[in-house]
């Protein structure tokens, strides 16, 4: 499969570039902007999430988002609900990561590079 990788992680970003072919685009930015620019690849049509990104993100705010999407058709209405429903979820407890330390800050980096690394079967 060739995927797009949507992501503001430095490490995933690393991860990608180093160790597979798929098409990257890394936003320096907050987990919103990584949603907003979801939600354009899901308008512009013939992409649909290959994986959910938001399973175990409803417990706990993560400052790190990795979302995979794949060509081929267009995304569904659970696609746009499960990405607009996290939207509003992170709006709300933004504020419960913006002041998280550099070692929190470094324990989420590896998580979600961890998941992306598993989804992505490297």
């Amino acid at each position: 499969m060739n995927y797009i990788i949507l992501t503001n992680n430095p490490m995933t970003r690393e991860l990608v570039e180093e160790r597979t072919g798929h098409e990257l685009h890394f936003i320096d930015g907050s987990v919103q902007a990584v949603l907003s620019m979801c939600e354009e690849f899901f308008s512009k049509g013939n992409h649909f999430l290959a994986a959910d990104p938001m399973g175990g993100r409803r417990a706990r705010p993560f400052p790190y988002l990795t979302i995979i999407l794949e060509r081929g058709r267009d995304a569904e209405l659970a696609d746009w609900e499960r990405i607009a429903d996290y939207s509003v979820l992170n709006g709300r407890r933004m504020d419960q990561y913006e002041n998280n330390s550099e070692s929190l800050n470094e324990d989420f980096r590896i998580l979600d590079c961890s998941l992306t690394k598993t989804a992505l079967k490297i």
